[in-house]
């Protein structure tokens, strides 16, 4: 054996027993070159070592120091990996999350268990060593930090020690889900398409789920949210992000553009000179607002903040900016998951009284008031429903941004009759525009709304635009409806104090979350804040108006409730319509009792539901199997096809006219405060703008809040020929490859990346449109 020119320390180990035994020089190296060290580099090896070796050194601190001398050996000396290579022979190893390999050291164990969980010392150690016996036992090559984890998580089952559990668990995804996230992708939102990009937000969004389940809201919440009684949505984002926001473009035509918030890690912009840089801020700021939110971002009063760049512009030179504009956000693909913004504008056909005497901002300056920009208001909307009407390069309809129109006093008037039938036209054509009917008794001031249909109103705040600018939904919640009738079993009172009961939990949800939700955006002592772009300060005044953003209860199902409950439909029964309103009156009375109590903005929603519907339908129909056979829709041989009625709508498939739909739905928009919408299925038929004008004007005669006219659309691929209705095959060129568009909840999107449910749905559609 090799014998080192340093003397060789004359010291004792102590074993994993607790005995000591003398250091052997020979054992030593009998070690280093069954690990592949060459003889050549044992002596200097040997040498660096002793430095490290002192007396009552355990022999797993010895492992280490051999291992660090080695690893730090071959780096300096540029030599083959001696230290992996002695793990794999003399130690348990792992290879951490930092993607490298260590010894096993069980005191880390106990300090996890100690810091991650708050368990007491004398349990993490016992845990520990228990731990380290059952690995020992183990004929693996390799340990993995994950691995270790479940082992110690067995250990604490085992000792019924289930919160220290609780809080030490590893979050992740099964390979098996990888591997179908990668190769078939997922369908719960319609707007992501299958690509690396996408699968990486479902990957990471499922263990930010597992996060939110297990982190943000306690087990009794989480526990209803799994079985169903309600729906928690976003739960990917729930530790991270608010929801959706309606913009102003003021602040930034006055002060300039920092998409980052700050101007410390982006280029930061002057405020615009020009129509064509005012016009990509606008794009800039929904697309850099979405990078903060979960959900849909819209610019209200659109047309009106970008009048004043208009003006002296030819008409052909204002098209050319709304074609640029919405080109920018259907080929801005690069949104979370790789996808077009969420996006939505609204727009006037005149400037609206509540902005008449406001200053009208052009590159950081006043420029008069908005009401001296008429003119380019109309121009505005004008163009850009020119440019929708013509489609892209394909023929296909742009899918974004969803385009509402308010209408108000004046918009049947002679003034505004032209740029109105345009608007129908458009209608007519696509199915594309939403409409808000500000002449219904409930508004007040201003309106906006989303294609999601989450609404503001300017009933809150100490002004209308407190209430519906530069803020938005916080979260909704939603309930579960049909369930509470299976529970209920018929008794009235029972079903309103089960209502009562979860209203309870969701409302302890929605503080959760917005509880959260200020810690992301104004920090703590124990958290950083995470949202500059929200948070950005103009003239010493936050941009997002955090206090009156809306904490919403949605619900799902009220039509099944009503079948199950009484035996009646909305579409079927005045007496179900009556208790139906009860209904939906009772969490209206919930929210604004909290409003009260809270000082938060309580509001109600019809939730979009699109995958919420399906699930709640299936779920259901695993633990009351006996009540939603003659309640859920779809086919009940295809259980991803089953599905609830969204919300208080008439049911997809009932047979009533256009006039009895509007007399059902109207009496829920009032109390839906938070967001409410009318579809009024166009399906085959190819409608007559003069048709869709009288309709719209009798709908404005309703309290119906905000629609669309839906139509379903397919488009060659082939020869892009564009055709009305949902076909198979090209009715120009007889190709099979046919693309099928139809607004899915709130928004339109191509038929192929909707869910079963959805798609049942779409089939079951019935008309409610005059045809010709």
């Amino acid at each position: 054996m090799i014998a080192s020119k340093k003397i060789v320390p004359d010291i004792k180990i102590i074993k994993k027993s607790g005995d000591s035994e003398q250091f052997d020089i020979n054992k030593l190296v009998k070690s280093l070159l069954n690990s592949g060290v060459d003889y050549s580099d044992v002596e200097p090896i040997l040498s660096n070592l002793y430095e490290d070796i002192d007396e009552g050194m355990t022999t797993e601190q010895l492992k280490k120091s051999i291992y660090n001398v080695l690893y730090e050996y071959e780096e300096e000396h540029g030599k083959s990996k001696y230290s992996e290579k002695y793990l794999y022979d003399n130690c348990l190893k792992i290879r951490t999350s930092g993607k490298e390999f260590e010894g096993f050291d069980k005191n880390k164990i106990a300090e996890a268990l100690i810091n991650e969980a708050n368990a007491d010392e004398s349990v993490a150690l016992k845990i520990a060593n228990e731990v380290e016996k059952e690995l020992k036992k183990m004929n693996v090559k390799y340990l993995t930090a994950p691995m270790i984890r479940e082992v110690v998580n067995y250990k604490l089952i085992e000792h019924g020690l289930e919160d220290i559990r609780h809080q030490h668990t590893r979050l992740g995804i099964p390979v098996y889900d990888i591997d179908r996230l990668i190769n078939h992708g997922s369908k719960d939102n319609a707007n992501l398409m299958h690509n690396p990009e996408s699968i990486h937000k479902w990957v990471a969004d499922e263990t930010m789920k597992e996060y939110a389940l297990m982190k943000i809201f306690p087990k009794h919440i989480a526990d209803l949210h799994m079985k169903g009684d309600i729906h928690l949505h976003d739960l990917e984002y729930a530790a991270v992000r608010t929801v959706c926001c309606q913009h102003d473009l003021r602040p930034f035509l006055m002060h300039g553009l920092k998409v980052d918030g700050t101007g410390r890690h982006t280029s930061v912009s002057k405020p615009a000179k020009n129509p064509e840089v005012a016009i990509q801020h606008a794009a800039k700021v929904l697309s850099a607002s979405q990078c903060e939110m979960s959900g849909g971002q819209s610019i209200d009063e659109f047309n009106v903040w970008l009048a004043p760049y208009m003006r002296g512009l030819s008409y052909e030179e204002v098209k050319q900016l709304m074609q640029m504009f919405i080109y920018e956000m259907n080929q801005i693909y690069a949104a979370r998951g790789g996808q077009v913004v969420f996006s939505t504008i609204n727009l006037e056909l005149e400037a609206p009284e509540f902005l008449k005497d406001k200053p009208a901002i052009k590159n950081g300056q006043i420029v008069g008031t908005y009401e001296e920009y008429d003119a380019e208001i109309k121009i505005i909307a004008e163009a850009l429903t020119e440019v929708l009407m013509g489609g892209d390069a394909y023929g296909k309809p742009f899918l974004f941004p969803n385009v509402i129109f308010k209408l108000r006093e004046n918009a049947f008037k002679n003034e505004n009759y032209e740029l109105l039938y345009k608007i129908h036209r458009l209608s007519a054509k696509w199915g594309l525009p939403y409409f808000i009917n500000m002449t219904a008794d409930y508004q007040v001031g201003n309106t906006n709304a989303m294609g999601c249909r989450t609404r503001l109103s300017g009933d809150w705040g100490n002004s209308v635009e407190e209430g519906t600018l530069r803020t938005g939904n916080m979260q909704w919640y939603t309930l579960n409806l049909p369930r509470i009738a299976y529970e209920a079993k018929g008794d009235d009172t029972r079903l309103f104090e089960l209502l009562n009961e979860r209203l309870h939990l969701v409302q302890d949800a929605l503080l959760i979350k917005h509880s959260i939700s200020e810690k992301r955006l104004y920090g703590d002592d124990e958290s950083r804040a995470v949202l500059p772009f929200l948070t950005q300060e103009f003239d010493e005044d936050q941009y997002y108006r955090y206090d009156n953003t809306t904490k919403t209860f949605g619900f799902v199902g009220l039509n099944e409730l009503l079948k199950y409950h009484m035996g009646e439909e909305l579409h079927t029964s005045k007496d179900a319509v009556s208790f139906g309103e009860k209904v939906i009156g009772h969490i209206k009375g919930y929210a604004d009792g909290l409003k009260k109590e809270t000082g938060l903005r309580w509001t109600v929603t019809q939730t979009p539901a699109e995958s919420t519907a399906g699930r709640f339908a299936r779920l259901d129909h695993k633990y009351y199997k006996e009540q939603t056979e003659s309640v859920v829709n779809g086919n009940l041989d295809d259980m991803g096809s089953i599905y609830y009625t969204n919300s208080s709508h008439v049911k997809v498939n009932s047979d009533v006219t256009l006039g009895e739909k509007v007399s059902i739905e109207e009496k829920f928009h009032p109390l839906c405060n938070g967001g409410h919408i009318g579809h009024f299925w166009n399906a085959e038929a190819y409608a007559d703008p003069d048709v869709l004008m009288t309709i719209t004007k009798k709908i404005c005669d309703s309290n119906i809040g905000f629609w669309t006219y839906t139509k379903n659309l397919s488009i060659c691929e082939a020869c892009n020929k564009a055709m009305t209705g949902l076909k198979d095959n090209c009715s120009n060129c007889g190709s099979e490859s046919v693309e099928k568009f139809s607004r899915i909840t709130g928004y339109l999107q191509n038929v192929s990346n909707w869910n079963s449910a959805k798609q049942k749905e779409l089939l079951d559609r019935k008309s409610n449109l005059p045809r010709l």
